[in-house]
């Protein structure tokens, strides 16, 4: 061994003065070497074996004496057995103790997880056998501003062989490796992470600064608010209120008061706030363009009997170009009710009533808060692109899609297992500030993620000049598609080669996608009807879901190893819907959380029964959120909105094809005259 580390040292041009004309004796080098922590051992053994290597004579594989062999599944069965991890690289390496290990030779997996590698014993050492390892390694990109692709690789895992191994065969046997694997305890599509592991991933470093540098200004005040609610001193909501920075409907309040409870300013954050969703017709007046419905069905789920969150049926008139609430209906249950489908009362209010109405407004902010962070927010963007990503981690590694896909799919599983116990489960803040048990909340999620799919589509045209969050998204969207053909025209032929990836990345969407969810309400309206009313394009097509046996939410993009006629269009939708979500509708539902829910009294998460009933006035302190959960809704309102990193236009780790920043940088300005500022759209969900 320490003649084979004297020329590795000559063979990398380490010379110097003194016996032998070597830097370091190979003695003193093995010393040195031994000192080294296991992580720095390793990461020089891979520095070192491209040079080793390029320092002996080329060997054809075909020629090399040995042969190690194996097979790599994932640690789960499929319904048909193993599942084979295909064109993983696999690398063969003699484990050497106290100096740097020997490189071996090096393959890939087929499409069964099989490998065959080659190697020469001859290449552990003078008189050294090799002690065999395996490692195991997934592909990592970046972009050089060309548009040129980078690849690297990245250790993921690696199972040790005999040691000492003569012979000139040895057979790893079926490896099962723990790779991207799905959670078998829930219905949705979500990562398993064990009580004591940790993600197959990580956030890039600048996301942890910029975590700290959004949270650190309002950390101290909410610890301060708790410890005071602890002893029994908690300040009230005003004084929770004022202690945060000032959101926009308090300086507009101060500025114009009773600006921010206007009719006129609720359906104008309908239109182009966070809520901003799907505006349907009011199927009660047909024909009527002006008249539009929102519709929040929460007496289908389980409730706590604390909160009161009554069915929520608002209808709304364009006057003039301007959106306005003309009519709430609210189904209220009995106080103290908790199980799905129970009795309610239902009460309609106009504006003529006054401080009725105004208590109906604030249930309906109150309710499209909470559909806005369970929908728009977590399902929508958070858990519907994460089943994408463990989709595309277990099966992109060859086909070119990777290089389009992953830089917005990287971070997701992170923040969403984060997601997991901090917003919701038996502890989480909605749990805890919403009507909603934690029974309740996973049934929303999963009726939710029963109703997305990407076939079929786009963003719903605008109602009205001023809908300026449909405007933008329009033309995200017209962006992104231009982006994806782009891409699909570089590398289409070579997506179409590796379409084996494609299959099993379509496979394990819809195998593991939610079952598809129409309620009954829809089944009865829509499916087989025209229904002009009902906004089509940014749902599943419902007349195709009702009518399959047993219908999965995902559509399958191919069934077939290779591609037949219109399954690369099918591709290219898929690939548009998925950035779409993770990139620019994220960002208009959470970097507007501060503005539309920077307020207590203005809307929260859950409002109480209280002792004069839901339906009081602001006044009421009783019917707000108490101390505690006032303060931990703005600290969490203010730290998704602040924090920030992966910017598409910034491009941080470079992973970004250069041709999408620089189409979104020349639309910037168009992209300013509706309110937004492109520079905040990330590139992932990382928050």
């Amino acid at each position: 061994m320490l003649s084979a580390l004297r020329s590795l040292m000559e063979s990398l041009g380490f010379k110097g003065q003194g016996k032998g004309d070597v830097l370091l004796e190979p003695e003193e080098l093995a010393r040195w070497y031994s000192g080294l922590a296991l992580e720095e051992r390793l990461a020089l053994s891979r520095e070192l074996a491209p040079h080793v290597r390029a320092s002996r004579t080329p060997k054809s594989p075909e020629t090399l004496p040995a042969v190690a062999v194996g097979r790599i599944v994932f640690q789960q069965d499929g319904l048909e057995g193993a599942m084979p991890l295909h064109h993983l690289k696999v690398e063969v390496w003699d484990r050497d103790f106290g100096a740097p290990d020997d490189f071996l030779g090096e393959g890939f997996t087929d499409a069964d997880g099989r490998f065959s590698i080659r190697y020469d014993p001859a290449d552990a050492g003078v008189g050294d056998l090799p002690d065999l390892e395996v490692r195991f390694f997934e592909p990592q990109h970046t972009f050089r501003e060309d548009g040129r692709v980078v690849e690297t690789w990245r250790r993921i895992g690696s199972e040790k062989g005999p040691d000492d191994h003569g012979g000139l065969h040895y057979d790893f046997g079926t490896l099962k490796l723990p790779y991207w694997e799905y959670d078998p305890t829930t219905p949705l599509a979500r990562l398993l992470v064990t009580e004591e592991g940790t993600p197959p991933t990580a956030y890039a470093p600048g996301r942890s600064l910029a975590m700290l540098k959004a949270v650190a200004p309002i950390e101290l005040i909410k610890r301060q608010h708790l410890l005071q609610h602890r002893l029994g001193r908690a300040p009230d909501v005003h004084r929770i209120q004022a202690d945060y920075p000032e959101p926009l409907t308090v300086r507009m309040e101060r500025e114009a008061p009773g600006s921010s409870r206007s009719d006129a300013f609720f359906g104008e954050r309908l239109l182009n706030g966070m809520f901003s969703t799907i505006l349907d017709k009011d199927p009660e007046v047909p024909g009527d363009a002006q008249a539009f419905r929102l519709y929040y069905p929460w007496n289908a789920y389980e409730q706590d009997g604390i909160h009161c969150l009554p069915d929520v049926d608002v209808r709304l008139r364009l006057v003039e170009g301007r959106l306005f609430p003309v009519r709430i209906i609210l189904g209220l249950r009995e106080p103290g009710a908790t199980a799905p489908g129970s009795p309610v009362t239902r009460r309609s209010f106009t504006p003529a009533d006054g401080a009725e109405w105004e208590a109906a407004k604030r249930l309906a902010r109150v309710s499209a808060t909470l559909d806005t962070e369970l929908g728009n927010h977590l399902g929508q963007c958070h858990l519907n692109v994460e089943q994408y990503a463990i989709a595309a981690h277990r099966n992109l590694r060859r086909n070119p899609l990777r290089w389009l896909l992953m830089p917005h799919l990287r971070e997701v599983v992170l923040i969403n297992h984060s997601a997991s116990g901090f917003l919701i489960g038996p502890t989480g803040y909605i749990t805890r500030a919403s009507a909603l048990t934690e029974r309740g909340i996973e049934t929303r999620l999963q009726h939710l993620l029963g109703s997305y799919d990407w076939r079929g589509f786009a963003p719903a045209p605008p109602v009205c000049e001023g809908h300026r969050y449909a405007r933008a998204s329009g033309l995200f969207w017209k962006l992104l598609g231009e982006h994806v053909d782009a891409f699909f025209a570089e590398h289409g032929a070579e997506v179409e080669a590796q379409w084996l990836e494609v299959r099993r990345f379509s496979d394990d969407l819809v195998a593991h996608a939610a079952p598809a969810f129409v309620c009954r309400y829809l089944r009865a309206k829509v499916p087989g009807k025209e229904a002009p009313w009902f906004v089509r394009t940014e749902r599943m097509d419902l007349d195709a879901k009702v009518t399959e046996p047993v219908p999965k939410a995902v559509s399958a993009v191919t069934r077939t190893d290779t591609p037949a006629p219109g399954e690369m269009d099918a591709l290219k939708q898929l690939c548009r819907y998925v950035i779409y979500f993770a990139t620019f509708r994220h960002a208009w539902a959470n970097n507007l959380q501060w503005e539309d829910a920077g307020e207590v009294l203005y809307t929260c998460l859950g409002l109480r029964w209280g002792k004069g009933g839901a339906l009081s006035t602001e006044a009421d302190l009783d019917v707000a959120p108490p101390p505690d959960a006032a303060t931990e809704m703005l600290w969490i309102s203010w730290m998704l909105s602040k924090t920030n990193y992966g910017f598409i236009l910034s491009n941080e780790e470079a992973d970004v094809h250069p041709r999408f920043v620089e189409l979104l940088r020349a639309h910037a300005a168009q992209f300013a005259e509706l309110g937004l500022d492109v520079r905040t759209v990330s590139s992932r969900i990382n928050i």
